[in-house]
Parts: C-alpha cells; sequence; structure tokens
C-alpha cells in the first residue's frame, strides 16, 4: 500500500515538472530571421519591352518594263551593286532595230511634207495668176472688149486654181500629220529601246533573282529583289496607350541582338501620325547603325525608355501587398520589426522606386523573411549586400 503511494507521489510530481517545463515553452518570445539592408540611390529607368522585326530602309522589286527575252543579266544573288548600274536588258537587238526603222519612216514622211508643201506654194502661185486673168478679163467685160466665152474661162480657171490650192493644201496637213505620227511612233520605240536596259534606283545588294538570261518575261514580271542593308530600321508596333510618351528624335531605344545581348542605343526616327482604328497601335521606327551587324528580317527585342529618374529603391521582394492597394515593407528598429506603408514609383528590373523614402527614417529593409513577420517581432539580423538591376 505505502508502494502505491509513493508511485502515485512520483508520477503526480511528473506530471507538474512536465506542465511546467511546457508553460516556459510557450512563454518564451518568437525570434525571426531575416536578411536586411539599407534603401538604395540609384537611377530608374522606366521602359516597355517590346519585339521588332529588322527592315531596311531602301527595297525594291525591279521587274521588266517590256516583255521580251532577256538577254542580258549582269547581276547576282548576294552582289553588291551601285546606283546606276546595269542590272538586265531585254530584247535589244530587236528593239535597237525598232528605233532604225522608224527613223526612216520619219525621214520618208519628213520628205513627204517637204514636197507637199512645195506643191501647196505652186498652187497658190497658179491661183494667184488666175485671180489676176479674171480681174483683167472682168474690167474687159463691163467695156464689153471680151467675149462671153474667155470671161467664163477666166472665171473656170481661177475656181480650178482655188480648188488646186485647197487640195495642195489639204496634202501638206496630211504630210505634217504623217510627220507627227512617225516622230511619235519614233519616241515610243525609243522609250521600249530605254525601258529594255534595267539600271540599279540605289546602292544595295541582290536579295534574289527570279529569273535567268534567255528567258521570256512579260512587262511588270519580277527580275531582281535589291535590298540596302547599310539602311535599317527596327519597326515595331506600340499599344496606344503610349502614344504621347513616343517622341520622335527623342526618346530612346536599347536594342537586343537576337542572342540576348546588347547590341546597343538608338532613337525613335519615326511614330506614325494615326492610330490604327483596330489594333489600338502605332507603328514606331529605329534607326539601326551599321555597326550593329543585323539583316533585314531578323526579329530583335527593344526596351523603348520612357522615363529615367533619380530616386531611393528597394528590391521588389521587400514590398507586401496590402488591402486598397496599399503596399508596405518591415523596417528594423532596436531589434523590432515594424511595418510602415510605402508609396512606390517606377520598378526597373528588379528594384522599385520609393515615393516616400522619408517614411523608413533611415531604417534598414527586411528583404528576406517579412513573410513570417508581423509588427513587434523581434528579428534576428542579417546584412545583405547590394543586389544588381
Amino acid at each position: 500500500m505505502r508502494g502505491l503511494q509513493l508511485s502515485a507521489a512520483l508520477c503526480a510530481a511528473a506530471l507538474l515538472a512536465g506542465g511546467w517545463g511546457a508553460g516556459k515553452k510557450e512563454a518564451a518570445e518568437r525570434v525571426v530571421k531575416v536578411v536586411v539592408m539599407q534603401p538604395v540611390k540609384m537611377e530608374f529607368v522606366q521602359k516597355i519591352r517590346v519585339q521588332g522585326n529588322v527592315e531596311t530602309k531602301a527595297k525594291a522589286e525591279v521587274s521588266s518594263r517590256i516583255s521580251g527575252t532577256l538577254d542580258l543579266m549582269k547581276a547576282d544573288e548576294g552582289q553588291r551593286v551601285r546606283k546606276g548600274d546595269i542590272l538586265f536588258q531585254v530584247d535589244r537587238i530587236k528593239l535597237e532595230n525598232d528605233v532604225k526603222g522608224q527613223k526612216h519612216k520619219l525621214a520618208v514622211a519628213e520628205a513627204e511634207l517637204k514636197i507637199a508643201v512645195i506643191n501647196n506654194e505652186l498652187a497658190r502661185t497658179v491661183a494667184d495668176k488666175a485671180q489676176v486673168d479674171f480681174n483683167r478679163a472682168d474690167q474687159l467685160r463691163k467695156a464689153n472688149a471680151v467675149s462671153d466665152d474667155a470671161y467664163e474661162r477666166a472665171a473656170l480657171n481661177l475656181k480650178e486654181a482655188e480648188a488646186g490650192v485647197s487640195k495642195a493644201e489639204a496634202q501638206a496637213n496630211y504630210a505634217r500629220a504623217k510627220v507627227g505620227q512617225e516622230q511619235a511612233n519614233l519616241e515610243i520605240a525609243e522609250k521600249n529601246l530605254s525601258d529594255s536596259l534595267i539600271r540599279a534606283p540605289f546602292d544595295g545588294m541582290v536579295i534574289l533573282k527570279k529569273k535567268d538570261p534567255d528567258e521570256f518575261v512579260n512587262t511588270g514580271d519580277i527580275i531582281y529583289r535589291l535590298e540596302n542593308p547599310d539602311r535599317l530600321e527596327l519597326v515595331t508596333m506600340i499599344s496606344a496607350v503610349y502614344y504621347d510618351r513616343i517622341i520622335p528624335g527623342k526618346t530612346r531605344a536599347v536594342i537586343y541582338a537576337p542572342n540576348g545581348s546588347v547590341a546597343g542605343e538608338g532613337t525613335v526616327g519615326f511614330r506614325s501620325p494615326a492610330i490604327d482604328s483596330l489594333s489600338r497601335t502605332f507603328t514606331v521606327k529605329i534607326d539601326i547603325p551599321k555597326e550593329f551587324h543585323m539583316v533585314s528580317g531578323q526579329l530583335c527585342e527593344l526596351d523603348l525608355i520612357l522615363r529615367r529618374e533619380e530616386g531611393v529603391g528597394v528590391p521588389n521582394q521587400a514590398l507586401l501587398d496590402r488591402r486598397d492597394n496599399r503596399r508596405a515593407v518591415f523596417v528594423v528598429r532596436d531589434g523590432r520589426a515594424e511595418e510602415v506603408e510605402v508609396k512606390t514609383g517606377i520598378v526597373d528590373g528588379k528594384w522599385t522606386m520609393l515615393l516616400n523614402p522619408a517614411a523608413l527614417k533611415g531604417l534598414p529593409v527586411v528583404v528576406e523573411g517579412q513573410a513570417f513577420l508581423g509588427s513587434g517581432d523581434r528579428v534576428d539580423i542579417a546584412p545583405a549586400g547590394k543586389e544588381g538591376k
């Protein structure tokens, strides 16, 4: 009996001891391990990342202006050409013969015109003589010094002479019209000959050759495609909400090469004067310097720089979202966490600018472990270095 009482007493003592230990552990204050850092002063860049196509400023599809056989092709794919260099020619010999034949026809027509003019002058002389004879016969008739038959012959001769003048004038006019027609035909033949020889419209490179020598082509058939690889631009479509913020000649752009590296910076050279009503976008073009070593057709990314501003910022991860679109950070004062509401501005990569940095009162900001904090919690601090943007 005494043994049982001793066991019960020992058990009770053990329970009391265990209960007191648990109570002490629960009463111990919670300590949260955090990483802190001071806000950083830096330049913040507001930008939008978009994609664009590399295009050449000078490009042309060179086509045949006449139908015929390709007599001559001077350029191959990949070949550079200078403005005015011969590219190809169509039916040169035939068209040269057409010009020679038309010049001969014009010469014949001009000779016929000269004869017609001479005949017209001769007819006019005959008519003038007939007029004199008629006037004399008319005076003699009034004096009864000439027979009616002689008077009538004089009148008839005058009418025949005047008809001859009209006929000669008509023949001369016809000859003049024929000369004009042959002159026009000659100009057409010379134009066809000129159109048969096609030259490069600008300095560039042959990107595509679509026909071969001795192949028949029709008017309008594309023979070559030319581009100037030294005058490139990056063309992109931007949302209409940014229209007023893109300023030609001022807005800068950071251009990335296809491998993701920074190729360099350029300036917006063109902003379309209107916004597309269907897509609600507008076109932006940026000149690409030759040293960027890009080619037309490439797809590139670029950052359009909307604004640059000096300010104080914290890593994005330090910010906590609260109700009613509020944002906050935890700072550390005297070893305890304190929540501070902040106003944010530009987000630049991993950093966010604070519009009210004075609210932090120079205290370090928690950048790791803040998700487990509450205001007033004791913290175990570990410093952090500045992160790169």
